[in-house]
């Protein structure tokens, strides 16, 4: 089921897409990509007895709104509106690729309406001691450039988003460019706000085969949050990680969330 919310801010339109009955997840997809990634995460959640709500950006699907000089506390109000409106009390906040740093800016911005969050992985906030190779990074604007062919567009999807051997074809399309704003909004943000996602417990996926985030960095993190934090690691799987490994994604995400009452 598709709902769209109106945002804090006045001709602001924030599109949700719900699935299933029960404690409530809210989803957030990497910039530039969109709802529609959660596909089949919300199905898993559905069976687990969990209601999903996943979220569009600015600029995803139908939502809408102005896409420039906009902060990460911007982002934020678009999540809170979607909770606000259609949940009852706190929900468990999940964040895929630079959605981890909305889901913990969610939960340090407005500490009310996030029960947990989990980072998938768990990045954005150390990139000076953890940066992206620049061949990497040269990579990353070729992936959703549809002036380039299949296969060019297949091997920098593979270079930067999935592990060796995995499939890159599923995220040839699914790419909302008008929703990269996000990713500006972040790195215009500091940090020492957000990096923590405030006090609630967090599970961090970390993917073995990621180029964007090493393991280092993901376990790096973890320690500096102590007990509250739940750090697991994925083989086979890059940046990518939902269209990699969904199953074993899914199988964690749900253990974790049944450790709440």
């Amino acid at each position: 089921m598709k709902t769209i919310v109106s945002g804090v801010t006045p001709g602001v339109e924030v599109e949700a897409l719900i699935e299933g009955a029960g404690p409530d997840v809210v989803l957030l997809p990497s910039a530039g990509r969109g709802a529609e990634d959660f596909a089949e995460l919300q199905a898993a959640l559905t069976a687990a007895g969990y209601r999903s709500l996943a979220v569009n950006y600015r600029g995803a699907g139908q939502s809408r709104g102005p896409e420039r000089e906009l902060s990460l506390r911007d982002v934020v109000d678009d999540v809170a509106s979607v909770i606000t409106q259609l949940c009852e009390g706190p929900v468990h906040v999940v964040g895929h690729a630079l959605g981890n740093t909305v889901a913990r800016a969610t939960a340090s911005y407005r500490p009310d309406l996030a029960r947990s969050v989990t980072a998938m992985p768990c990045g954005g906030h150390n990139l000076a001691a953890h940066p992206v190779a620049p061949e990497v990074m040269a990579h990353f604007p070729r992936c959703h450039d549809h002036s380039l062919s299949r296969e060019e567009r297949l091997i920098s999807l593979g270079i930067v988003f999935f592990a060796p051997g995995n499939d890159a074809s599923s995220w040839l399309e699914g790419w909302w460019p008008a929703a990269s704003w996000v990713g500006q909004a972040m790195q215009q943000s500091n940090p020492e706000d957000w990096q923590r996602g405030g006090d609630v417990p967090m599970l961090i996926i970390q993917p073995l085969d990621d180029a964007m985030l090493s393991r280092e960095a993901g376990l790096e993190f973890a320690r500096s949050l102590g007990p509250r934090a739940t750090y697991v690691e994925v083989a086979q799987c890059g940046h990518a990680i939902l269209p990699e490994q969904p199953q074993l994604i899914a199988e964690h995400l749900v253990q974790f969330l049944r450790t709440f009452p």
